[in-house]
């Protein structure tokens, strides 16, 4: 399955709302961006590492994305259903895995 197949398919299980609309549109950057990288730990915790783009200082971030926990970013609090764009991406991820072309 392809990454826009998967975006849609993750896309059409999501309730219709801007906030949501937005962080799903940033969670497939993060799927397609070099500054990310999407670790699957096991059958429901992910590792999303974001590198650092800055030279002068350390802006890296580690983050553990699981199905019971949600995501350890500051947004997920704050995100409706706790669907942040890590974990948005890490479904897009799954969906892709799970997806038969």
């Amino acid at each position: 399955m392809t990454l826009q197949q998967a975006y849609l398919n993750v896309s059409a299980k999501m309730p219709e709302s801007y906030d949501v609309k937005k962080r799903l549109d940033r969670a497939y950057d993060i799927c397609i961006s070099a500054g990310y990288t999407l670790m699957r730990q096991s059958d429901s915790t992910w590792t999303v590492y974001r590198a650092s783009t800055s030279l002068l200082e350390d802006s890296s971030a580690i983050y553990t994305v699981s199905q019971s926990d949600g995501c350890t970013c500051p947004d997920a609090v704050t995100a409706r259903g706790g669907m942040c764009k890590h974990r948005l991406a890490c479904m897009i991820r799954e969906e892709m895995s799970n997806g038969k072309e």
